[in-house]
């Protein structure tokens, strides 16, 4: 019998120097861009752990990291060709344990608990739950039944991703719902909004 309270993933890479943040190397180095990356996913699993919902992390490409020993909490390796293959994976394993799952990513400040409260709540009354990012795409998703392969031909890493696949989920004829717009930190210009937002949340 399925768990029915909402299962947490998180989908995360392994914290490697000039493997992460990538796109902030060039104005911060690599050191830099591994702190940030860190600080992130640790505030992320500060905030999302002091909550009841069952959590996991996927991990990409190595699920054993010495970094992530000082979470328990079950861990699991990312597997696909591309992003929408591997949240595919992952969704659907959680759906095999749980009666809703909700995949997030990491580099998403508003990304909190309240959030994703918000999105248990809204997966109450529709199939798909998105959480839109600025650029374009999202960052959280959540489903609660498995649905056809929603994350199929999409043009990940463009700005016509959330267009993309909430025109898929249009076709199929799926209810989904759309919660407020959230931002990343992923380019030396976001690096200035996340130090005040920072600011302001302290």
């Amino acid at each position: 019998m399925k768990n029915r309270e909402p299962l947490i993933q998180i989908f995360c890479k392994s914290p490697v120097s000039g493997k992460v943040k990538t796109r902030l190397i060039p104005a911060v180095g690599e050191d830099r861009a591994l702190d940030l990356y860190q600080q992130m996913f640790e505030r992320l699993m500060a905030d999302l752990l002091q909550g009841t919902s069952p959590t996991e992390l996927w991990v990409s490409p190595d699920k054993d990291h010495v970094f992530f020993e000082q979470y328990a909490v079950p861990r699991f390796q990312q597997t696909g060709v591309d992003l929408g293959v591997r949240m595919s994976a992952a969704l659907r394993d959680g759906l095999t344990r749980y009666a809703s799952v909700i995949l997030v990513g990491t580099d998403l400040p508003l990304i909190n608990r309240s959030y994703i409260e918000r999105a248990v709540s809204s997966l109450r009354d529709h199939d798909v739950v998105l959480g839109p990012a600025e650029d374009g795409g999202y960052g959280l998703v959540g489903v609660k039944a498995e649905t056809f392969d929603m994350f199929s031909d999409i043009e990940w890493g463009t700005e016509r991703v959330l267009s993309q696949t909430c025109a898929r989920l249009n076709s199929k004829g799926l209810d989904y719902s759309l919660l407020p717009l959230i931002w990343d930190v992923d380019r030396p210009r976001d690096l200035q909004r996340y130090n005040a937002w920072l600011d302001a949340d302290a």
